[in-house]
């Protein structure tokens, strides 16, 4: 029971009791354990989030250095097919092949020429094969033309400037 102190008519201060109840210890208990338990949880739900990400992201990491190490695998294998092909297409070794099925290599007294008449293609003051045979001069002036040669020679040749 508690007494609550009044201020009397007279000036004097007057006692008087009042009903009231004193907290039950179970409750105070109750209002301190409750937050913590709260603080608590949060804290758990927070760690489990953060685990669970991480877990996540770890998986994925190792996921990716796997696909890493596949493709490094499947570029090497790559390579090495590369490597057999270009053994397998090198001349020396395509005519030892062309010798065991019969192949010879070609005399030039062998070699018929066929010329098609009226065979409608263009030949150009530079070409390469000219009908006189291969002149070094001629392959070294086709290689020699600067950009601005080869367009003025286009261009005329088009109509689109005069020389």
């Amino acid at each position: 029971m508690a007494v609550r102190q009044k201020m009397a008519a007279d000036g004097h201060l007057e006692a008087v009791p009042e009903k009231s109840f004193k907290q039950a210890q179970w409750r105070r208990h109750r209002q301190i354990t409750v937050p913590i338990l709260i603080i608590v949880f949060a804290l758990g739900m927070f760690g489990a989030i953060y685990l669970a990400e991480t877990s996540r992201a770890a998986v994925t990491g190792r996921h990716v250095q796997q696909l890493r190490r596949q493709v490094e695998n499947i570029g090497y294998e790559n390579d090495l097919i590369h490597a057999n092909n270009a053994y397998l297409e090198s001349a020396s070794l395509l005519m030892e092949r062309a010798g065991q099925l019969g192949y010879v290599p070609l005399q030039l007294d062998q070699i018929e020429y066929l010329v098609v008449p009226n065979f409608g293609y263009e030949q150009d003051d530079h070409s390469i094969l000219s009908s006189g045979g291969n002149d070094s001069a001629d392959l070294t002036s086709y290689y020699d033309e600067s950009l601005s040669e080869w367009a003025v020679r286009h261009f005329a040749k088009w109509g689109l400037i005069e020389e």
